[in-house]
């Protein structure tokens, strides 16, 4: 009797449809867990949520056992059951972009919490579930040469399969989903998906190793799928009601936490003035509100390198974390004088800890002079509430900046315009850097970026266009680049420097900076 392990099909390949096996039972359980980082901010944590879960994943696996059957009764075929795989995988790949639309559009429509959490786990889960539960009935129909050995057959597939749903469980719940992201988890298990069905496609044609291995040289993950921001609380934030989420009274700063419609505000009340701190939008996290914010991105194109990242002043960590997904490789660091700000942005807006993404309690100045390392891009954004500390704006302190800069690196700053302050800061930044460019955000504020070097234009450029059909940055920087402005004139303004510093008063003090001597 001929034992092979399928028609037409060789043992490599058995093997290859046990190991898809293990990966498609993995994925849908560790899918059913992560369904509750989904479900949870908008439906809660209860009984109700975790059966609609347990519930519509058996459904799906239900109608998967049933269609898949079927359907490999009627062909055969390794390249349909590959297909059922990758549309699977690319539907979870899919989505972490619609997620988030769908569950509030159910959460808007059903008020009953029963009803909206299982409408809401058929319509994110059923799907993808559906088609990996295919899996397993039409794998056997490939594997299976014999009725002798169905026995066998069909116990070696759903004990592989149930092993990956062991695997799937524990390693989600006690190592994914407490080390990333429920989007980068997500994204992880689509990859994973589509490797083993395109692997599968490859099965007629015999030629497994060298496919496995290019899919797994491609499987690099996008550094925007490690998750910077805990898109739960940003969840809970936009079920807020409009108006003042929080007050907060740190040591530092009066915080106010507010929600306009999808942004959610920070600002620090100084002298009875609110000034805005940071501004970002729920629902968009790769959106940066405010303009001088989008500005000071433009920086990114000067540096030789981007490995090493500082930034001085966090408010609610737009931009560190802006920076942080569209430049994967970039370990960042940010340093927040207030402890208490580092806290409310963690809480309210979302802020995630991670290896390369670092938040450290500090003044800037002090962290500088108790650290040498070098980075390739320093960002100045310390306000507190409408204007820069004093130590922060010296000749010394540049010095100390451009001291800790690697080599070709860059600095910028975020000067406001408008007054007798912008003048000296300009002035004296110009003493420190033998090239400074300038960027007016046309509302008040100029970004000035400092390097150790002049870059031409054309230089600039290339960098630019380079970087963001690499990057993709979500404010394109060739058209950031076109916002340069010609340098002032020479400027009647005074150097500040540790010895003199009347910072805070030349802050309230107009002057027209292109009079002539």
């Amino acid at each position: 009797m001929d034992h092979r392990p399928a028609e037409g099909i060789p043992a490599p390949a058995a093997v290859l449809l046990y190991a898809a096996a293990f990966v498609t039972g993995a994925i849908v359980m560790s899918f059913e867990m992560l369904g509750s980082r989904y479900l949870n901010p908008y439906f809660g944590s209860g009984i109700y949520t975790w059966a609609a879960l347990i519930s519509t994943v058996l459904i799906a696996l239900t109608a998967g056992y049933f269609c898949g059957g079927a359907l490999a009764d009627r062909t055969a075929s390794p390249t349909v059951l590959a297909l059922t795989v990758i549309l699977g995988s690319i539907y979870l790949l899919a989505l972490p972009s619609f997620a988030q639309a769908v569950l509030e559009l159910v959460l808007a429509g059903i008020d009953d919490v029963r009803a909206g959490s299982l409408v809401s786990a058929l319509v994110l889960m059923f799907f993808p579930v559906t088609l990996l539960g295919m899996y397993s009935p039409f794998a056997i129909r490939l594997l299976l040469r014999s009725a002798q050995h169905s026995g066998r057959v069909s116990g070696a597939v759903y004990g592989v399969s149930t092993a990956g749903s062991i695997v799937g469980t524990l390693g989600t719940t006690f190592f994914l989903i407490p080390a990333i992201g429920s989007r980068a988890i997500t994204l992880t298990l689509g990859a994973f998906g589509l490797i083993a069905g395109l692997a599968l496609l490859a099965l007629p044609r015999r030629r497994l190793a060298p496919v496995v291995l290019a899919l797994l040289a491609l499987a690099i993950p996008d550094g925007r799928a490690e998750s910077l921001i805990d898109e739960g609380i940003r969840a809970e934030m936009l079920k807020r009601p409009v108006g003042r989420i929080a007050h907060i009274e740190t040591e530092y700063n009066d915080v106010f936490i507010t929600r306009r419609q999808d942004q959610l505000v920070m600002s620090f009340q100084v002298k009875g003035w609110d000034y805005t701190e940071s501004v970002a939008n729920l629902a968009d996290a790769d959106d940066l509100p405010l303009r001088y914010a989008q500005m000071m991105t433009v920086a990114t194109v000067y540096p030789e390198a981007r490995n090493a990242i500082l930034m001085l002043g966090l408010g609610g960590g737009s931009i560190s974390t802006y920076l942080g997904r569209f430049l994967p490789d970039a370990t960042i660091t940010t340093v927040e004088v207030d402890p208490g700000v580092i806290t409310a942005a963690k809480n309210y807006f979302g802020l995630r800890e991670t290896e390369r993404m670092r938040y450290r309690a500090g003044d800037g100045r002090v962290f500088l002079n108790r650290n040498s390392e070098r980075y390739d891009l320093i960002l100045l954004d310390a306000y507190r509430g409408g204007y820069v500390p004093f130590h922060l704006l010296t000749r010394e302190f540049y010095t100390l900046v451009k001291q800790r800069l690697a080599p070709g690196g860059a600095a910028v700053f975020n000067v406001h315009d408008g007054n007798k302050l912008y003048a000296s800061t300009i002035k004296t930044l110009g003493e420190v850097f033998p090239a400074l460019d300038l960027y007016p955000t046309g509302l008040g504020e100029v970004i000035a970026v400092a390097t150790a070097a002049p870059l031409d234009h054309a230089t600039l450029e290339r960098r630019a266009a380079m970087l963001q059909e690499r990057h993709g940055f979500h404010f394109p920087l060739p058209q950031l680049l076109q916002r340069r402005a010609d340098q002032p004139r020479e400027l009647r303004a005074d150097v500040i420097t540790d010895d003199f510093a009347p910072a805070d008063i030349y802050d309230v003090l107009g002057r027209d900076l292109q009079r002539k001597k």
